[in-house]
């Protein structure tokens, strides 16, 4: 794309605004992965027959995907106005969430969807990843303006 272009819509990369949109997708099935955690775990946490440190490391994943889906929503708007501190804390928040559900998921934890929320990590991770490191979507199908000095 040249910069010297008139019209700046066309110089838009349309990443950002995907981005955004699977920023919202995202954060809310993070929420409700995290009410279903929270309500299978419930139980346990109030009950007086496990410790504190039992207790908190139950609520944990819960915690991880709540707060994660909290700062993709919060930081959707921003997203969508294609601000890069964005795009650096929305992937630096996704990144520990994958590195925990990977981590999870090669623990085994039985009969817990570990493995679709890991999917739908990696994939807006990688989004923002290729956003980060100057993907531009669409791509101009007009060759480079050379200038002559």
């Amino acid at each position: 794309m040249s910069a010297s272009r008139s019209n700046p819509a066309l110089q838009r990369n349309a990443l950002y605004r995907l981005a955004a949109c699977g920023a919202v997708v995202l954060g809310l099935f993070l929420l409700l992965g995290a009410q279903g955690h929270f309500a299978a775990i419930w139980p346990l946490v109030t009950s007086d027959s496990i410790g504190l440190s039992r207790r908190l490391l139950l609520i944990l994943p819960g915690v991880m995907l709540a707060g994660t889906a909290v700062l993709n929503l919060l930081l959707c708007k921003p997203l969508w106005q294609e601000r890069r501190y964005a795009l650096n804390v929305t992937l630096a928040g996704n990144l520990l969430t994958t590195s925990y559900l990977f981590y999870l998921m090669i623990r085994g934890v039985p009969n817990h969807p570990i493995g679709i929320f890991l999917a739908l990590e990696m994939s807006f991770v990688l989004l923002l990843l290729v956003t980060r490191n100057g993907l531009v979507w669409p791509v101009s199908a007009e060759p480079p303006v050379e200038m002559d000095i």
